[in-house]
């Protein structure tokens, strides 16, 4: 039996909102387990609901003073490296993208400069400054190749790039 797709709003029904939230509660925590099993690492969780007074800790209590005690004790560039806010996501998904686009237009760029050069029309223009880029992404096309020559008579297993 197949799902359905959710959309992800507030439920306005207080009865299936609760038991939704139940189930999703306990598919949350059930994961948390498999994670702290299969991974061995120490985890925790604190959930606050309107449903329950005060909040819900995973595993116990004292477990998760322990974690939370060892975090406070990390300096506070480790505590906050990884926190992203809204702001900070999107800057990151920008600067993904704009590396993306520039690579995609490199590698036009040089099919183009390719083009050209098989069709005898290098003659006709001045391609000097792309043809300097052009030349830069063979080079490095020739060194990965090179480094897969290497690993391969070196019978190392070889790793796909690209």
């Amino acid at each position: 039996m197949g799902r359905r797709k959710v959309t992800h709003q507030l439920i306005s029904d207080n009865a299936t909102r609760r038991v939704t939230f139940r189930k999703r509660k306990h598919g949350l925590l059930k994961k948390l387990k498999e994670l702290t099993i299969l991974c061995g690492l120490r985890a925790c969780a604190i959930i606050y609901s309107d449903y329950e007074e005060g909040p819900e800790v995973w595993p116990n209590r004292k477990e998760v003073r322990v974690l939370l005690n060892r975090f406070r004790a990390l300096p506070v560039e480790k505590q906050t490296k990884f926190m992203m806010d809204q702001k900070d996501l999107m800057n990151r998904m920008i600067q993904d993208a704009k590396k993306r686009l520039e690579k995609e237009q490199m590698h036009s760029r040089a099919m183009e400069l390719g083009l050209i050069a098989s069709s005898n029309d290098i003659r006709d223009a001045d391609y000097s400054e792309d043809l300097v880029k052009a030349a830069d992404v063979v080079e490095k096309k020739i060194k990965v190749i090179r480094e897969r020559i290497k690993a391969v008579e070196s019978g190392a297993a070889i790793l796909m790039i690209e």
